[in-house]
């Protein structure tokens, strides 16, 4: 039987393989990786068979509420509580109880968290308290989230942590934080500033709230970026760092599947003109490029709140749900150990994400050296109906691709694009197109600018530096 040539592209480059090449294997950390969903049991009438717990690690159960006396508020719905535990745990997915939140009732819980941390009895019988409702309640562990403790409760916010975390941890249980990015819309940098190194080494991680900055920059790709570079500088490890996305718009605040319910198109963008207040919000392809800088830098991402995602089930809607397009960059990336991750590219063609993994062995989208962009191009190409041959002799690939008709070319238009190794150029249907590097051949495959093939058969090309996201977009 003859061996295939396998012909790819790259960020930069169209590549193919050459006989006998093979993807080295090497340990994967992507199952490191969190993806974590806030479920607000009391906030929402929606059914747990929506939660998608096999796509999550964790299950944030929101909210469980402190009283000045030490002991806790029941749960208004402790039967959802059984049932998302029951699910999740089938699925592997841990299930956390949110301590805390803003307010109750109007309330903020801040006054009633420094009271409590302040008296050394009722802050253990606090602490006795949640361990009881973990035990009850079979769950994994707790979050931690006082909103937020000052300059003048800090010392008592440390106390309550670090208590809470051994009694905890006694129990096999976990203790994690909301915290906030690298400022509070509200605060400043003062509250991410005030924690504690000893507070963020008693955490097994913190869930950064990189959002409600304002209305026009509820949750920039940028401030996401920026709020994990801030606790990376802070000395808290990559692996414990969560990037927090919202699925709620400002200052509307609507849900993100109301919005995608509007329009369908709404679930890629990150602004609609909805009434009587604006909405700006994350769209899917910010959620994906947060991901793949969470993959790159960070240990997970976090949604606030599941149940504002699109329901999976949906005929209509199904395929706009945030977790589930999460989870795709997040499959793509598994079996890619840290140093990989730092270098992937994702490639999405019309909105979908190309699933290049390490599975498949075709090779993954990376950057070089050089920061020039990398990415296996078979696929790609195919999936656009191009057919390709190698022509060992002389080197060379021909792309070939008829396209639609038109005014201008009513029986349609065929396109014929030529590349040979070791040229600083391209032939589209005879014509010379320069390059800005030479086709070459490294590691058995063919690598050669992928704007300059692409776009020769009519098709856009953009990148987004932030997030190593090569765009291609077919022709209108």
């Amino acid at each position: 039987m003859k061996k295939k040539l396998l012909l790819f592209v790259l960020g930069g480059l169209l590549v193919f393989s050459l006989p006998g090449w093979s993807f080295a294997a090497e340990k994967s950390e992507s199952s490191e990786f969190k993806v974590v969903g806030y479920y607000s049991g009391d906030l929402f009438n929606e059914s747990v068979d929506k939660l998608q717990t096999d796509k999550m690690t964790h299950i944030m159960y929101a909210f469980l509420i402190p009283k000045e006396d030490g002991t806790v508020k029941p749960l208004k719905k402790p039967e959802q509580l059984a049932a998302v535990v029951e699910k999740a745990h089938k699925d592997g997915c841990k299930v956390y109880i949110a301590l805390g939140g803003w307010s109750d009732e109007g309330v903020p819980l801040s006054g009633t968290f420094g009271k409590v941390a302040a008296d050394n009895t009722l802050r253990a019988k606090l602490i006795s308290s949640v361990v009881q409702f973990t035990e009850d309640n079979q769950l994994d562990g707790v979050e931690i989230d006082w909103e937020y403790p000052d300059a003048y409760t800090l010392g008592n916010y440390e106390k309550l942590v670090v208590e809470l975390s051994k009694a905890l941890a006694a129990k096999g249980k976990h203790l994690t934080a909301a915290v906030n990015g690298a400022w509070s819309a509200t605060a400043g940098p003062e509250v991410s500033q005030l924690m504690t190194n000893t507070c963020l080494n008693s955490f097994e991680f913190i869930n950064v709230m990189s959002y409600d900055m304002n209305n026009q920059e509820h949750s920039p790709l940028w401030f996401g970026s920026t709020s994990i570079g801030y606790w990376l500088n802070r000395g808290v490890s990559p692996d414990r760092i969560v990037l927090g996305m919202p699925l709620y718009a400002r200052p509307s605040w609507m849900q993100y599947r109301d919005i995608v319910q509007l329009d369908a198109a709404n679930a890629y963008k990150d602004y609609a003109a909805t009434s009587p207040l604006e909405s700006y919000y994350n769209g899917l392809n910010t959620l994906r490029e947060k991901t793949s800088i969470a993959l790159k830098n960070g240990g997970g991402v976090m949604f606030f709140d599941v149940n504002e995602d699109v329901d999976w089930r949906d005929p209509q809607l199904g395929s706009y749900s945030a977790v589930t397009e999460v989870y795709k960059t997040v499959e793509n990336a598994r079996g890619l150990t840290k140093a990989e991750r730092q270098n992937a590219v994702t490639v999405v063609l019309d909105r979908q994400v190309m699933g290049f993994s390490k599975a498949q062995g075709l090779g993954m989208p990376f950057l070089d050296e050089n920061h020039r962009t990398m990415v296996p191009m078979r696929k790609l190409l195919e999936s656009i109906g191009v057919e390709l041959t190698w022509d060992n002799t002389v080197k060379k690939v021909t792309a070939v691709k008829t396209l639609a008709a038109n005014n201008e070319y009513p029986a349609g238009r065929m396109i014929t694009v030529e590349a040979a190794i070791g040229e600083d150029f391209i032939t589209v249907n005879g014509k010379t197109v320069k390059m800005d590097t030479a086709a070459v051949i490294r590691d058995g495959r063919t690598y050669l600018p992928v704007r300059a093939v692409l776009e020769a058969f009519g098709y856009g090309v953009s990148w987004s530096d932030a997030s190593s996201t090569v765009y291609v977009q077919s022709p209108s």
